[in-house]
């Protein structure tokens, strides 16, 4: 805090920063107490701030309202279901220690009685073999998001009371042994294998726990350290469209913004990377958002930085690339993706591409359905029953109608980037491997034309009927022939063309599905058919803007 209150005393940008947030506080103060647990920790975070950094009491009554819900609610500590209970443990330990002082001795044994009974002991449980602790050995979001929050839990009662040590020695090493395995997820670029959504819940659970590492034993264990980990902010920002949007793939919705959060100001620092204070202010510039209590406690000084590469490609257990023509909104932008099928909130999508042009998004991947459609989970069978996970509802090749092996891997042959005319390869073969010698995909994008090519090259197996190419789209199609396709959205147009095969032509098939799954109301597939294939073919179709 003394840090913050120093550079206030002369920075008028983070003057106005600790404006918006003290303003929020104020308001928070006669609001209702939220009633689920990320609203709550983000209200006891910016109330704890306020309280801080002014020195008025007026925020106690809302932060002790927030804590007594917290705690009077077992519910929300689905320890059963331990993501709950950790979320719990990190809002209640935060709210806790930025209030200590105002609890009175009663209401702290009361806070630390709920922290241990909710939240701690089933986290020895956990690491102990419990049922439920199967996070402790996964490499996904809940390796990062149960490690951090019952860390911060631990933490926040220590020193307060002689038994307040155990949960510390106890639990902190386990902790920290457990969250290795999940942050070498990040290597070795930064790409987050789960996908541009869930990187944000992670990473933002990843951040918090270390910062609460460092602040109370002064070091972070080297978890901040691992390989890909000071690169990840990178990912985040080469997986937004040109129209603020992140790409979509691995159950993130396409409307989700990338929005301002004060993490990249948390890395800025740790890193010494100014390129990412940069990008902090630049969002929180263009999106006319308020500044979060993050963006004042990590806050750094706005530096003039020079422009990043257009293009980037991410290795890693998901491999990624995205291509741009310039970094404006009007930008052709093009994403690309290898991996393996059974990722965690994967999709059998292997090879999908992503296209934007003109401030549109044109091909685009559907993301999540309903989270609670019967086996929605089951990576081994009952996910692949709904449209929106299986092969048809992505931007990938086809072939006979099947989805892809799922249990199936892909991996980029090559990545020329950052070249007049860009160049990513992905080997597609084990996705198709019942139907394929080898399969391999190609994008294309010439910078100075606007132009992306999709070429898919196939070596494919006998008695193959018919093999697709496939787009999602959510614009009007207009096929102009077998041959040319027209997309066309807020008065903006782009055409697509079969440049090969001879005998390919363009259908038009509607996504839209019956309830419960999603409808996908509007949403349509632009399909190229070749019947007949040949057994070595190329399919090549041109995507112009301009």
């Amino acid at each position: 805090m003394e840090r913050v209150k120093k550079l206030a005393s002369t920075d008028t940008l983070l003057q106005q920063y600790i404006k918006d947030v003290l303003s929020k506080a104020d308001k928070l103060v006669n609001s209702p107490v939220p009633t689920s647990v990320r609203p709550c920790q983000d209200e006891l975070m910016c109330l704890g701030f306020a309280r801080r950094y002014t020195g008025s009491l007026i925020y106690d009554n809302k932060a002790v309202a927030i804590l007594d819900y917290l705690c009077g609610h077992p519910d929300l500590w689905d320890w059963q279901h331990f993501l709950g209970a950790a979320e719990a443990t990190m809002a209640v330990g935060f709210g806790y220690d930025l209030f200590y002082d105002a609890l009175t001795s009663k209401k702290r044994a009361y806070i630390r009685n709920s922290l241990v009974k909710n939240g701690l002991l089933p986290g020895i449980g956990a690491y102990n073999g419990a049922p439920y602790g199967w996070f402790s050995y996964v490499r996904h979001n809940w390796n990062i998001v149960c490690n951090s929050g019952l860390m911060v839990g631990a933490l926040s009662m220590a020193n307060d009371v002689e038994e307040s040590d155990y949960y510390v020695k106890y639990i902190v090493p386990r902790a920290v042994e457990s969250m290795a395995l999940a942050m070498n997820e990040y290597a070795p670029d930064g790409a987050y294998p789960e996908g541009p959504g869930y990187w944000g819940f992670a990473t933002s659970h990843a951040v918090l726990g270390l910062e609460a590492l460092q602040n109370a034993v002064g070091h972070d264990y080297g978890l901040s350290d691992f390989e890909g980990f000071k690169r990840t902010f990178y990912y985040n920002w080469y997986m937004t469209a040109p129209n603020g949007n992140l790409i979509s793939y691995a159950d993130c919705s396409p409307d989700t913004r990338n929005n301002p959060n004060g993490l990249l100001l948390w890395m800025a620092g740790q890193a010494g990377d100014m390129t990412l204070a940069a990008r902090e202010h630049e969002l929180l510039r263009i999106s006319g958002r308020k500044a979060s209590v993050y963006d004042v406690l990590f806050y750094q000084l706005p530096r003039k930085v020079d422009p990043l590469p257009t293009d980037c490609y991410f290795r890693g257990p998901v491999e990624v690339a995205t291509l741009r023509t310039d970094w404006s909104k009007e930008a052709v932008f093009a994403s690309i993706k290898a991996g393996y099928n059974q990722v965690n909130h994967g999709h059998l999508d292997l090879g999908a591409f992503e296209y934007f042009a003109l401030g549109e998004k044109w091909f685009y991947d559907l993301g999540s359905d309903n989270y609670y459609l019967p086996d929605f989970f089951d990576m081994n069978g009952g996910r692949w029953q709904y449209f929106r996970t299986q092969t048809r509802s992505h931007n990938v090749p086809m072939i006979d109608d099947a989805d892809q092996n799922i249990y199936g891997s892909s991996r980029f042959l090559q990545a020329d980037v950052n070249r007049p005319v860009s160049m990513v390869k992905i080997d597609l073969t084990d996705a198709y491997r019942t139907q394929c010698d080898t399969m391999v995909r190609t994008l294309t994008m010439d910078k100075e034309q606007g132009t992306v090519l999709i070429r898919d090259t196939y070596h494919l197996k006998t008695k193959v009927k018919s093999v697709s190419w496939r787009g999602i789209t959510d614009a009007k199609v207009t096929l102009k022939s077998r041959k040319e396709a027209v997309l066309e959205r807020n008065g903006k147009q782009v055409t697509v063309r079969i440049q090969a095969p001879s005998g390919a032509y363009f259908e038009v098939e509607s996504a839209e599905q019956r309830t419960p799954q999603k409808k996908n109301a509007g949403v349509s597939i632009l399909k190229v058919v070749k019947d007949k294939p040949e057994k070595k073919m190329d399919i090549e179709i041109l995507l112009l803007s301009r």
